[in-house]
């Protein structure tokens, strides 16, 4: 009997020794980002600017690969099927891991269930905007109109399940008025139409329309978080203009094959947080208008539950059924 336990001790001492020296020893190899969206914006740029700091904390490369598709879905499916060993991870965002599975019947993946979150990278204001001869100069002015002439008002956005379609329809429904969705290809087709007056607004990024701001060429009448933003102190919050409670931010962050290790998890979790907090990095991503965020990857697995449920509630509340 004696034999028997020295010999359980001495293997489970030695699989905790192995555990410890894979947590070491990770990572031995390039890591790959996947971004489920084109090069060269905003999702893309910002995790870039993570990544390379990633890289030096590290001691091995942390490269991005975009796999643009399906409403960024794409990339997540193929993500879901990769080994779960912390070398391929997925960039996170409102609509691949927050409203997709409001607005998607047949969903290629699980935001919850096939995957292990490892941490809330950033979090971005969205600003409503109007021309600036626009009649309407505040929030309060256009929930009026849209009261008194339901359906005239119109607002655009980048399709169903981006963020300017997503906090739009969250008006509607809590302020209780009928505002028609225009979609574009792409917020900055709907800017144009706005500035042309061929719609009435957009919920566009503070990033994406900031600079249209600051040059006159657009008119910020609120913003969508539950504060006002550092760079437009201004700018009334949708909650102070008429619609209490109102609070909403677009995200990213970063996650992981169902599978992976609780050590490897650790390890990319510290070393995300570490690079948000150097200097360089927090100003790169507080200068695109975005906000560092940071944790733990039980916190963001939270957070992405809630926003699952949140955006269900939403898009059933505002009468959009999953297709």
């Amino acid at each position: 009997m004696k034999s028997w336990i020295a010999v359980l001790l001495v293997s489970a001492t030695a699989a905790f020794a192995t555990g410890e020296v894979a947590a070491q020893s990770f990572p031995t190899r390039t890591i790959k980002i996947v971004v489920a969206n084109p090069p060269g914006g905003q999702t893309d740029v910002a995790t870039r600017v993570i990544a390379a700091e990633m890289t030096n904390i590290l001691k091995q490369p942390v490269v991005i690969e975009n796999k643009p598709g399906a409403n960024s879905n794409l990339g997540a499916a193929w993500v879901k099927t990769q080994p779960a060993d912390g070398y391929t991870l997925i960039v996170t965002a409102i609509n691949n891991f927050g409203s997709n599975p409001a607005l998607i019947k047949e969903m290629p993946h699980d935001p919850v269930k096939d995957f292990r979150m490892i941490v809330h990278t950033i979090s971005s204001t969205n600003v409503i905007v109007v021309a600036p001869d626009s009649p309407y100069k505040t929030l309060q002015d256009i929930l009026k109109a849209a009261r008194e002439q339901p359906g005239k008002l119109t607002y655009g956005s980048a399709g169903a399940g981006s963020s300017m379609y997503l906090f739009m329809e969250m008006l509607k429904s809590m302020a209780k008025v009928d505002i028609m969705h225009i979609p574009y290809q792409g917020s900055a087709k709907a800017n144009v139409d706005v500035m042309g007056g061929q719609i009435t607004m957009q919920f566009d990024s503070m990033p994406g329309a900031w600079s249209l701001v600051e040059g006159k060429r657009l008119r910020a009448i609120a913003v969508s978080t539950a504060k006002r933003h550092p760079i437009a102190p201004d700018v009334p919050t949708v909650a102070e203009s008429g619609v209490p409670g109102f609070n909403a931010s677009s995200w990213l962050g970063l996650a992981a094959p169902a599978g992976t290790p609780d050590d490897v998890i650790q390890v990319l979790n510290k070393a995300a947080n570490q690079a948000m907090q150097t200097p360089a990095v927090r100003d790169k991503l507080l200068a695109m208008g975005t906000t560092p965020v940071g944790g733990t990857s039980a916190e963001f697995a939270k957070f992405v539950e809630t926003q699952v449920a949140t955006w269900k509630q939403v898009m059933a509340a505002a009468g959009v059924q999953p297709k």
